[in-house]
């Protein structure tokens, strides 16, 4: 447990190191997408219109007066009432006329929602209605790039709702006040009329007066009719209201079985199954034969259910007694069946008043058939003129009470905040989107930079070396860069020769041996001469190799620097005073003899194509003391069958008996089998790979040829590598220090770094 608790804990640490060195190597990507987004964010946020927003609530009071009128005649009753109220907010009533008064708005001409095709749907569309949590108020909010208009819309929405529900609110009374205003007008017309009739009458017949019995007669009649028609008024006004409630209560009862359904609770569920269940049984008992109403399966049936609709009712009770104060369907109900009862009341008293009233008009109307014909007549239109007068009167009264009840009727909706003129724009949100830009920003960045390290094929870590070709590493190289003062100034030195051309030679010499990258011949004391010697300890001294003698340095691919690590390699175990030979097996693309400025020529293809040609022949010295190298000679036609050859073997085995370590330079595993030959010929085989060049794929293949040949290799080395990618800057500048403190050349410096608190003094500033 422990252990793989710590192998996780190191695997971890890895994968942080390999996103570390993701993010940094791609630094330059992520900072660029980082200020690409940021820019864009913030032109969008410069160049988006400014919205402003205003808000406006409204309280809905619902058990105010009149609110049961305007909630039963719009069929708005229900639990969700203010649902309900919200949808008509925005229906197209209201709307259009919030519209009407936008455009009588001194400055409508500004308001971009009047220059929509169809302001009506715009207006509709962007306005939003909310209802606030546990109480009856809801908001209307509107946004727009003018906040003049902001204010003005929400506003004139909440005005024209305000309106609606008033109108709502007044319609019994209203149709009240119209009713009477219509027989007004009637009356007012028939009033005329018989003043009318009674003048002319009087003038033609030259009669203008009646006895005083026709005379009281005539006016008790007046009275009577006078009193009929009031009668009848009322009756038909109490007819109109008894209908109304009616009509209302149809409306809440086709609904009402729905909401009461609605109000429910886990005990009441509870309850409503097991009722179904035993009305199921008592319908199953009822069919079976023996079973009557009486036997005692039935009657403990029904007693249980009889007690569960108790407790039903009880629970229903409770729930609606706790609901009360939002809704209860019943109780609105209640209320308007004793509305209706008690209007029933009076539309029956008023019929009885009517029929009383009726039988006495007709008693005085025999008395007045006995009179005379001209006096009759008189009396008649005396009595008509009499019973308008009355009912005129009558009606004018009505009316004026009609009215003052209609506009005493308020509305159930209070305005409890108007729409403000907003000061600042809700968006775009400046700060937000910013943090927005910087977010999304580096996170496109870092994906891009982990889409690319994804994507890519090649070798670029030691993460990658131990993930994918699980092999030790036996050494990092970094870069060998070209050192351009001494280049520049062994370029002085030579021009300055004028008569010494041997001095000229070595000079030019040793140009090209920089250029050709044998650090550790050119400059044994430089930390990548370093980096070759733990090279070469690592490989000599790896368990199970320390006997080796022949070692083969191939790589997977071309370009991956085989030939000049194994030169370098060379070099470093002949500095340990052992005898070194490097064998250039690459008779195809040699390079050994450029490396070692010598002649190609007399080198390993004649001696493997001839059996007269001795070691001797073709060994050739280097500059480095106890290194000899055998140049790859001509081309061949067959160079792999010639390294396949026993004659190949022989040379191994005089090269073990004269030399303390043989090397061999072989062409790339994929490229030719020449290195798969000559891998089982060798004690050691060691992989070159390149960062950033040698590819997954290639180099996995070049590992299952190997194993198809029974050879693993040894372990790899690995060139290329950015040594401040792998190493803190401050081990980086160490080393360097270090190396440079103990040089020869360093002697001038070693007095400015004459102790170590100094030394880390100086790296921690260049840091």
């Amino acid at each position: 447990m422990e252990q793989n608790s710590y192998l996780d804990q190191q695997e971890q640490e890895v994968n942080l190191k390999d996103y570390y060195r993701i993010i940094k190597r791609h630094f330059k990507l992520i900072f660029l997408m980082f200020i690409v987004v940021l820019a864009a964010t913030i032109f969008y946020t410069i160049k988006a219109d400014r919205i402003y927003e205003s808000t406006g609530k409204v309280l809905l009071e619902m058990n105010k007066q009149g609110a049961d009128l305007f909630m039963s005649m719009s069929s708005f009753g229900g639990r969700n009432e203010l649902n309900n109220q919200m949808q008509v907010i925005q229906s197209r009533p209201i709307i259009s006329s919030a519209i009407e008064k936008l455009k009588r708005n001194p400055q409508a001409a500004n308001f971009p929602i009047l220059t929509a095709e169809n302001p009506v749907d715009a207006l509709t569309e962007a306005i939003d209605v909310s209802a606030e949590r546990e109480v009856d108020i809801f908001k209307i909010t509107y946004k727009s790039t003018n906040p003049l208009e902001t204010q003005a819309a929400v506003n004139a929405i909440i005005g024209s709702y305000q309106e609606e529900n008033l109108t709502y609110s007044r319609a019994e009374l209203t149709s009240v006040r119209e009713f009477l205003e219509k027989q007004l007008d009637k009356t007012s017309k028939r009033l005329s009329v018989s003043e009318e009739d009674l003048r002319n009458y009087k003038i033609l017949h030259k009669t203008f007066a009646l006895s005083e019995e026709t005379k009281e007669m005539i006016t008790n009649m007046g009275e009577f009719e006078g009193q009929l028609q009031a009668a009848k008024t009322e009756f038909q006004v109490a007819k109109n209201r008894l209908d109304f409630q009616k009509s209302n209560l149809a409306k809440i009862d086709s609904t009402l079985g729905g909401e009461l359904l609605s109000i429910s609770s886990p005990l009441l569920e509870q309850l409503r199954t097991k009722l179904i269940e035993n009305e199921s049984k008592l319908s199953v008992f009822l069919t079976k034969e023996g079973y009557t109403s009486s036997h005692p399966k039935l009657k403990l049936l029904k007693t249980e259910n009889n007690n569960i609709r108790n407790k039903m009712k009880f629970e229903m009770d409770q729930i609606l007694k706790l609901d009360k104060e939002t809704y209860n369907p019943l109780e609105r109900r209640e209320q308007l069946l004793t509305s209706i009862v008690l209007d029933k009341v009076t539309y029956e008293s008023t019929m009885a008043k009517v029929k009383a009233l009726q039988s006495t008009v007709e008693e005085y109307q025999t008395r007045m058939s006995a009179l005379p014909d001209a006096e009759i007549e008189l009396a008649r239109l005396e009595r008509s003129k009499t019973i308008n007068e009355t009912i005129y009167s009558m009606l004018i009264s009505k009316y004026e009470e009609a009215k003052i009840a209609e506009e005493g009727k308020l509305s159930n909706i209070r305005i409890i905040q108007s729409a403000l003129l907003p000061k600042n724009p809700v968006s775009p949100k400046v700060k937000m989107n910013i943090l927005i830009g910087i977010i999304l920003g580096l996170g496109l960045g870092a994906g891009l930079a982990f889409l690319l390290e994804n994507l890519n094929t090649k070798i670029s870590t030691l993460s990658d070396v131990e993930r994918f070709v699980k092999l030790s590493v036996l050494g990092t190289i970094p870069n060998i860069p070209v050192d351009d003062e001494q280049v520049v100034s062994l370029k002085e030195r030579i021009a300055k020769i004028t008569d010494d051309e041997d001095e000229r030679k070595r000079l030019t010499k040793k140009e090209s041996e920089i250029a050709a990258r044998l650090i550790t011949h050119t400059n044994p004391k430089s930390p990548i001469a370093e980096s070759y010697r733990t090279f070469r300890t690592n490989l000599v001294s790896r368990p199970g190799f320390e006997s080796a003698k022949t070692f083969l340095i191939t790589s997977s691919g071309p370009k991956e620097g085989k030939s000049t690590s194994s030169s370098n390699l060379a070099i470093t175990l002949a500095q340990m005073n052992s005898k070194t030979v490097i064998v250039d097996c690459d008779m195809r693309r040699p390079m050994q003899h450029n490396l070692h400025f010598l002649e190609k020529e007399n080198g390993l293809s004649k001696y493997l194509q001839s059996e007269t040609c001795q070691l001797s022949e073709i060994i050739k010295h280097t500059d480095a003391e106890n290194l000899d190298i055998i140049t790859s000679g001509h081309v061949p036609t067959n160079p792999s069958e010639l390294l396949a050859s026993p004659r190949m073997d022989e040379l191994l085995d005089e090269l073990k008996k004269e030399y303390d370590y043989v090397l061999l330079d072989s062409p790339p595993i994929i490229a030719v089998t020449d290195a798969l030959i000559l891998a089982k010929k060798v004690d050691a085989l060691v992989l070159v790979l390149r960062v950033d060049i040698t590819d997954k794929d290639i180099i996995e293949q070049s590992k299952k040829l190997l194993d198809n040949v029974g050879v693993k290799a040894a372990g790899v080395l690995v060139n290329g590598i950015q040594v401040k990618s792998y190493y803190s800057g401050y081990k980086y500048y160490y080393y360097y220090y270090y190396y440079y403190y103990y040089s020869d050349d360093g002697k001038t410096k070693k007095k400015r770094h004459h102790n170590k608190r100094q030394l880390f003094k100086k790296m921690l500033s260049k840091n």
